[in-house]
């Protein structure tokens, strides 16, 4: 009889215990789900008031390192500024994908927060519309950006928290759209 199951057997139980080591074992594919408000920065925030943001993401990690990779779609919505009395509302919304790399800071067990940060590429499709009395007008475009934050993610059990803020540019034909999603997320 060999011994070397029985030494690997030893090796691993330690390892099982740690709730930290046990999430490194576990699948390497999340998902997660969240909402927040995503505030307008820069000259965005001269024409529309804080708005929400909705969405959801699926993690890949590689496994036995700090990287991974996130595809998150997201729908935010905004109102216009300085209409109140006028009889005109208008507002903004943006469905919007992001291609994230992912590192993560490693962290001694038995801590179950893990902080990130994340970058990557965006693409948006805006809609603006404007409204007075009868009259409605919306054009709806198309733009690239870049988004880039961090988090923590913080186990609790087989689910864990997620916060995260970034900051999201999206260029326009002669101007661009800023704006810094803070969401709170589960993810499972």
């Amino acid at each position: 009889m060999s011994l070397r199951p029985a030494v690997l057997v030893a090796a691993l139980i330690p390892l099982l215990a740690s709730p930290v080591a046990a999430q490194k074992l576990a699948s390497p594919l999340s998902f997660t789900v969240f909402a927040g408000a995503s505030i307008p920065v820069g000259d965005s925030s001269d024409g529309i008031n804080t708005g929400y943001t909705l969405g959801g993401a699926a993690d890949l990690r590689v496994p036995t390192t700090a990287l991974g990779g996130r595809l998150e779609g997201t729908y935010s919505s905004w109102g216009a500024k300085g209409l109140a009395g006028t009889g005109v509302s208008a507002d903004a919304s943006e469905f919007g994908a992001n291609l994230n790399l992912v590192v993560w800071f490693p962290m001694t067990a038995p801590v179950s927060v893990s902080p990130y940060v994340a970058a990557g590429p965006s693409f948006s499709r805006f809609k603006g519309s404007i409204s007075s009395g009868n009259t409605s007008v919306s054009v709806t475009e198309n733009h690239w950006g870049f988004n880039a934050g961090g988090g923590v993610d913080i186990a609790l059990g087989t689910l864990a928290v997620r916060i995260d803020a970034r900051y999201k540019r999206i260029s326009g034909d002669d101007e661009s759209f800023q704006t810094v999603p803070v969401t709170f997320g589960i993810r499972f």
